[in-house]
């Protein structure tokens, strides 16, 4: 069976709304006779696409319908002639009656078992077409009956001009052609069907109050929603799973993970957690995470789906994730996560992984680049940070950080944090263009080259907003004046592909005071006397003097 992926429908299961055998196909015996039918027909078939169960119709009546879902086009259909063989009724029981049908390999003869009898019908010649790009085809110059099939091995599907995959080819039917009218005082020649492929695009999402940036140590809360599969409650329905592979750079928060059905209900989203039907293993450190449905599960899938039982048409998990120190060794400190739906509804065909949409999730650096007047760099400088300028301004509210034994931060801790005063918190200080032997912790401070693991922006990707930071210095080089406010940094400026933003600063020299007790100090002192001196001998009275 062909099965191409899709850059936007992933996993894809059948529910047909056609005319099938047994809904008013009864064939005129003498059909050449009578003038209200008129010679031979037609069979058109009209290929839509349906996301999801709720958008499938009620079944047709071989008249013209006007549908909304997408057309596909390049499907491959045949239809084959059937003639009873023997005593067979010259109308096909319908598999709507409760008749089964089956082929033999060469397609030469169709059995049908119903009534505790089997019938036979041989098969002519194939005819093949493909729809168009309005999902027709026209099958013209019928008349009988007819076994029609979903050809997928010949098969290129599209919808609205992008690959799509199809699992299963929709359900084979028998219809009739001409066929009595929907009220069964007439006949119409040119029958239409409409056997539908439901659509399921596996949906991954990634939601931390609305951000795909984070703090480094920041929890992640990851969904991955799909559209519950039509036959989901079949025997041929063996494996149905839904797995996620954590990216390194992401540590499983462990006992997270639940499993929901959805509906679409009043304009929004609604769910139920399912709590039987599945096994995995959830615990911390569980890697990939996998929920395995078993064939009581997927009943439980299919009788959820009905209207009885809530009418849910998805099925996900939802589970946490903390972003660690090895998204500092991905490229543009970027974590990129993707999971599967593992599928397989075709006995004897392989198992099916269909990968769900890859989200993106950063973090981002600042770098200080210290410089004197000159333009040169200058060590001997140190910075501490905020999230804030009157954190910045306040001088005990700087951003702390927790790091491992490797000396690589896992954590970002804010004033206000339950932990931010424990002896796990150090003080965070940047040292630029410092020697290597003088970076790393050092009792209760980790002293850095560079501020890493920040929040870039807030908002998601079409509404982001940039984050602004305050960093202070704390110690300037010897000789040098301390910065007298706080520099803002913002990732607005940020390079958009690295997520890191420099911001130099620059020092200018202090001004030096004379030292007390210096020798100049000393005879500017003695001179001062002097001077007095004299003047008060000058203005003593000479009668005095003598």
């Amino acid at each position: 069976m062909k099965k191409k992926l899709s850059s936007i429908v992933s996993l894809l299961f059948i529910l047909c709304t056609v005319v099938v055998g047994g809904a008013q196909i009864v064939k005129a015996e003498n059909s050449a006779i009578r003038p209200d039918i008129g010679g031979t027909g037609s069979l058109t078939i009209h290929k839509h696409w349906a996301e999801d169960t709720s958008q499938i119709g009620d079944e047709g009546n071989g008249q013209e319908q006007t549908v909304s879902n997408p057309p596909v086009e390049s499907v491959a259909f045949n239809i084959y002639e059937l003639t009873p063989v023997d005593d067979a009724p010259t109308t096909p029981p319908s598999e709507k009656d409760g008749a089964v049908y089956s082929l033999n390999t060469a397609k030469t003869e169709l059995m049908i078992t119903f009534g505790g009898k089997t019938h036979k019908y041989t098969m002519g010649g194939k005819q093949t077409g493909t729809t168009n790009a309005t999902g027709e085809y026209k099958f013209e110059n019928l008349e009988g009956f007819y076994y029609v099939e979903e050809d997928l091995a010949n098969s290129n599907p599209k919808v609205n001009g992008k690959d799509v995959t199809i699992a299963t080819p929709a359900k084979p039917f028998v219809v009739s052609v001409p066929m009595t009218n929907p009220t069964g005082d007439g006949w119409f020649k040119d029958v239409h069907v409409y056997p539908k492929n439901q659509g399921m695009t596996p949906e991954k999402t990634v939601n931390n109050g609305g951000k795909n940036s984070v703090n480094i140590g920041d929890r992640l809360d990851f969904g991955i929603k799909v559209a519950i599969p039509s036959d989901i409650g079949e025997d041929e329905y063996k494996v149905f799973n839904i797995h996620d592979t954590l990216d390194e750079a992401l540590t499983y928060v462990g006992d997270t993970v639940k499993v929901y059905v959805y509906k679409f209900e009043s304009g929004a989203w609604q769910k139920k957690e399912m709590t039987t039907g599945f096994t995995g293993n959830f615990a911390e450190g569980a890697h990939p995470i996998s929920v395995v449905f078993t064939e009581e599960g997927r009943k439980e899938l299919a009788q959820l789906m009905s209207v009885d039982g809530g009418s849910y048409t998805h099925v996900g998990i939802e589970f946490g994730a903390t972003v660690n120190e090895k998204v500092l060794e991905k490229p543009n400190y970027t974590v990129k996560n993707k999971g599967d739906i593992e599928w397989n509804n075709t006995p004897g065909d392989e198992t099916i992984k269909t990968p769900t949409p890859e989200t993106e999730t950063n973090t981002g650096d600042i770098v200080i680049d210290k410089k004197d007047q000159a333009g040169a760099d200058l060590s001997g400088a140190e910075f501490q940070i905020a999230d804030s300028d009157a954190d910045a301004k306040d001088g005990n509210k700087y951003i702390k950080v927790k790091v491992d034994d490797a000396g690589l931060i896992t954590d970002l801790v804010y004033p206000g944090d339950a932990d931010y005063d424990s002896a796990d918190a150090l003080n965070w200080v940047v040292r630029p263009h410092a020697a290597s032997g003088d970076l790393g912790k050092k009792g209760d401070t980790f002293y850095a080259s560079k501020f890493q693991g920040l929040q870039t922006h807030s908002g998601t990707d079409d509404e982001k907003v940039a984050m602004d930071y305050y960093v202070v210095e704390t110690k300037t080089p010897n000789g040098y004046n301390l910065l007298d406010e706080p520099a803002k940094v913002t990732f607005a400026d940020e390079d958009k592909t690295t997520h890191i933003v420099s911001k130099e600063i620059v020092n200018s020299k202090g001004f030096k005071l004379p030292n007390t007790g210096s020798l100049g100090m000393i005879l500017l002192t003695v001179i001062g006397i002097i001077l007095i001196g004299l003047a008060i001998v000058m203005f003593i009275p000479k009668k005095r003097r003598s």
